[in-house]
């Protein structure tokens, strides 16, 4: 659990937990913090229930701590599992991520609009794909260089973009 949370504290930054739990797309760390959360919790229930079966002698203790035990393993693969279907389908980056690229792609003196910006996230690494008008670049091969030049600058910026998929369009 530890180790967990130690890596859990590098990524959720200021969220606490419970906000980086809803909003992480590490699927990975959410489902070891998740499992270890329900074994800790299991284990001091076990302890609590069998200790009060124990001290007062009425065996009854002990079904409730078993029911208790799987009505808190329940709540628990049913918060994974929820957690978890939005990142098998897929979903976007969180939304300062979407900020901080369309902010980027503004930047970018190729740029004149942008138009749409749409990412898919799938573990580590993001799908983007931008649809933008470009200043005039005086032929086709220029305006090839020019996506170049945007597609480069943004990999640099975002190291977790593995697909750029860019539309240059001139309206929306």
């Amino acid at each position: 659990m530890w180790g967990a949370l130690r890596e859990v504290n590098k990524a959720r930054g200021s969220k606490n937990l419970w906000r980086w739990f809803r909003s992480s797309r590490q699927s990975e760390l959410v489902v070891v913090v998740a499992e270890d959360v329900a074994a800790l919790g299991g284990l001091v229930l076990a302890f609590g229930f069998i200790l009060a079966s124990m001290v007062t002698g009425n065996p009854v203790f002990d079904a409730v701590g078993s029911i208790a035990i799987g009505v808190l393993l329940m709540v628990v693969a049913l918060l994974v599992a929820m957690q978890i279907a939005s990142l098998l389908v897929g979903q976007g980056v969180e939304p300062q991520v979407l900020a901080d690229m369309q902010r980027h792609l503004r930047a970018q003196p190729e740029v004149a609009d942008v138009y749409n910006v749409l990412t898919q996230q799938m573990g580590e690494d993001v799908m983007l794909a931008v649809k933008a008008r470009l200043h005039p670049q005086g032929g086709e091969t220029a305006l090839i260089d020019a996506i170049n030049r945007v597609e480069a600058s943004l990999r640099t910026a975002f190291p977790q973009l593995r697909w750029i998929f860019f539309e240059p369009d001139h309206t929306d």
